[in-house]
């Protein structure tokens, strides 16, 4: 039975990350003679067998019962894909890329706000350091101040 081929997926593939787009994907890139049509029936003949299965985990059974739910709109958008396979076939790593380029994005936005976060930090020093400086001018002036006061009582 072909089926197996196919079946490999849902054993590799935690269902919480289970699309067709993505057993699509998959599936151009591990089975040989890949059709978009029997690929449409395995993968929706395997979720209608999860929730027939009284074994299936609370979560494949949501994941399918979705999957199902969005049949219509999922062909849809997976057979516009169909017409250019090689684009189909590495729509994963397409999105890897992008997937990463958001997370490079992220982590430069917390460099970034490390580094403001550091350059305040620096700031307030210097304004702590300035603040002291001043207090130290202060009581100079305030010893200078009295010097005369006591110096002009010794005079007289």
């Amino acid at each position: 039975m072909e089926d197996k081929q196919y079946l490999k997926y849902f054993g590799k593939k935690s269902s919480k990350y289970w699309s067709l787009k993505d057993f699509d994907c998959w599936a151009l890139n591990h089975v040989k003679n890949c059709q978009q049509g029997a690929t449409h029936r395995i993968f929706y003949r395997y979720l209608n067998r999860i929730l027939l299965d009284e074994k299936s985990s609370k979560r494949k059974i949501r994941t399918a019962q979705k999957l199902i739910g969005t049949k219509k709109e999922d062909l849809k958008n997976v057979n516009r894909l169909w017409k250019m396979p090689e684009v189909l076939k590495n729509i994963n790593k397409l999105e890897k890329i992008v997937n990463i380029e958001e997370e490079e994005q992220k982590v430069d936005k917390f460099v970034n706000i490390e580094e403001e976060e550091r350059i305040m930090a620096l700031k307030e020093r210097q304004l702590q350091l300035r603040e002291r400086e001043a207090k130290i001018r202060t009581l100079e002036l305030q010893n200078i101040q009295m010097e005369k006061e006591i110096g002009g009582r010794v005079d007289s």
